[in-house]
């Protein structure tokens, strides 16, 4: 939850449909985006690999972020941001479905864990072992200063540097198994990063700056997706996404 705080501090707290969230309800294009993310997460669970960790305690909150930089991004706790370009960068549910598959890919996977320096690790089990139960302010003050430290590194593999080309490329693997058993085309995905390569030639951020290219990304997964075959998707489908992005 630190990190997902974080995270939407620096983009100014800018989400759709605030107000609603603010009362605890979804609505509008949020509600519709958790409804696919909803069941990318039910997918997810079902098609466990050894080392997932397929069901967050506080279970999965997808939120839009507003932003014209395509962006998708996710804390460890089961929270996934996608940004309202990205959104509109997709041409169909299927290709929406496979940008948040990507990102539950990352949590599930514990990626953003997998970030933390491992010498943080090493401190935050010596201050542990050194401490009685009930810590005093010194020890406390040490406790917190290692798990700020482990949250920079997280955020920062999140939104700054990005994580190594191979955690991406497992995302994309990952995030085809999630979405085809959730019974997306997974094709999707290839179509989606056809886009995204286009808009990568004159750099900038988002996922041009934290992501493989995406011509890189498409050769590791492209076989793979036309091995899953091909879904004919409904035509409810297409309505309900465009309803959603008219929204935005």
């Amino acid at each position: 939850r630190s990190v997902a705080t974080n995270l939407r501090a620096r983009h100014e707290y800018r989400y759709h449909d605030a107000d609603a969230l603010a009362d605890g309800r979804l609505e509008g294009a949020t509600a519709y985006v958790s409804a696919v993310g909803g069941v990318l997460a039910a997918s997810a669970m079902e098609t466990t690999r050894k080392g997932d960790r397929p069901a967050p305690i506080a279970g999965w909150h997808f939120t839009i972020v507003e932003s014209d930089t395509i962006n998708a991004f996710a804390a460890p706790g089961g929270w996934v941001f996608v940004t309202t370009a990205a959104i509109e960068a997709a041409q169909s549910e299927d290709e929406l479905a496979a940008v948040l598959a990507h990102e539950i890919a990352h949590v599930v996977r514990g990626h953003a864990l997998g970030s933390i320096q491992k010498g943080r690790w090493a401190n935050v089990a010596k201050t542990a072992l050194d401490t009685s139960v009930e810590l005093d302010q010194q020890s406390l003050g040490d406790l917190t200063q290692v798990f700020e430290g482990a949250m920079d590194d997280m955020i920062d593999g999140i939104l700054v540097k990005g994580y190594s080309k191979d955690t991406e490329y497992e995302a994309d693997r990952v995030g085809l198994e999630i979405m085809a058993h959730a019974g997306y085309d997974p094709q999707a995905l290839v179509r989606y990063l056809k886009t995204l390569d286009a808009e990568q030639g004159g750099g900038g951020g988002g996922f041009q700056a934290t992501h493989p290219r995406a011509s890189d990304r498409i050769a590791k997964i492209q076989s793979k997706a036309q091995g899953m075959g091909k879904v004919e998707i409904p035509k409810v489908r297409f309505a309900r996404f465009a309803a959603a992005v008219d929204e935005l």
